[in-house]
């Protein structure tokens, strides 16, 4: 009995003793979708929610970043603080009943990957959301959003350490401030709270959105289909992989630009100049437009600037031919939103985490 408890302790303290081996200049090329070869001055890969034990002492005072998927974030320089990638795995019921399932999923688990897991044991909610890239943990943040759906219609709560206090806190959707591609995460606890676990809500009854027209346009191509959920799974995959440059092929985080939302006034002084202009009423009567119209007004689709460019596609999407560093990225970006603001008086925000 005395070996086993001696035999625990030397386990214990060595895996203590690994957590506080921080890794240094390590290049995250590969852990951002648009390959930027930033380098973290310190690195740390959580695997466990029990690592979170070996944290307190070691990131005092740090400049800390959590890193997910990378998909929707823009190195501009090497990080002088130290970046925590979150690859935290499970998923498990913690509510169930004849009409709903209630999931809990380690950050760390990747989005698509899991919403392909939701419909195959006919869990039904998320299937408009297929394909966006990233990891769990990051869905909350960004309030990730496609073809006339957002992950906040089907969020409970989520886990978060705190790396002020190294406490664990659990927040409502209340209290995340869910709103349009932002959270609170995103702006008051930017960087503050390493999300440990999200939980969703889902159907376990079809309940189809076709609300968005491209998506009702694809799914009724064939009119002698009657759709179901895997269907409407598999028509958002074909949009976005028609439409949207592979990162794998080609360094790309997504949309760069949010959407703006314009008052009523406005757009209708565009769409007097402009007959193919469009937009989506909001509850608040103010419009949301296409920022990727706006862009390809002012002449960018299919811009090159050595390594930098807006792919000639999709004038939403800002590219990595190669070589095209963080700052190359950052510069264009700031010369497409300079243009439409000077045309259309129209400012456009990033979607994408601009580190500096």
């Amino acid at each position: 009995m005395l070996q086993k408890l001696i035999a625990n302790f030397v386990l214990y303290f060595f895996v203590i003793i690994k957590l506080m081996e921080f890794l240094r200049d390590i290049s995250l090329k590969s852990l951002n979708t648009f390959g930027i070869d930033a380098k973290a001055r310190f690195f740390l890969e959580l695997k466990h929610e029990s690592d979170l034990n070996g944290l307190t002492d070691n990131i005092k005072n740090s400049n800390i970043f959590c890193l997910g998927g990378g998909s929707n974030v823009l190195f501009v320089n090497d990080f002088d603080g130290l970046v925590i990638a979150n690859n935290l795995k499970g998923i498990k019921i913690i509510d169930s009943n004849d009409d709903y399932v209630t999931l809990e999923v380690a950050a760390g688990e990747n989005w698509h990957n899991f919403v392909s897991l939701t419909l195959k044991n006919k869990y039904y909610g998320l299937e408009n959301l297929a394909l966006i890239p990233g990891k769990v943990g990051g869905a909350p943040i960004q309030n990730i959003g496609a073809y006339g759906a957002e992950q906040s219609e089907f969020f409970v709560y989520l886990k978060a350490f705190d790396l002020l206090d190294f406490k664990l806190k659990t927040f409502s959707k209340e209290e995340c401030l869910f709103d349009y591609r932002t959270s609170v995460f995103k702006n008051k606890f930017k960087n503050r709270y390493l999300i440990i676990n999200v939980a969703y809500k889902l159907s376990r009854k079809p309940n189809l959105n076709l609300k968005y027209k491209e998506l009702e346009e694809e799914v009724r191509k064939i009119p002698t289909i009657n759709p179901d959920p895997e269907y409407i799974f598999e028509a958002v995959c074909r949009i976005r992989q028609r439409k949207l440059p592979d990162p794998t092929m080609i360094g790309n985080a997504g949309s760069f630009f949010k959407n703006p939302i314009i008052e009523k006034a406005k757009f209708n002084e565009i769409k007097n100049q402009y007959e193919d202009f469009r937009g989506f009423e909001m509850p608040d009567g103010r419009l949301k437009v296409f920022a990727a119209w706006l862009i390809e007004k002012c002449g960018w689709k299919g811009y090159r600037e050595g390594d930098a460019g807006v792919h000639e596609n999709h004038s939403l999407i800002l590219v990595n031919y190669g070589n095209a560093s963080g700052k190359d990225i950052l510069n264009l970006s700031n010369k497409i939103k300079d243009s439409v603001l000077e045309k259309f008086d129209i400012l456009l925000e990033p979607e994408v985490e601009i580190v500096k």
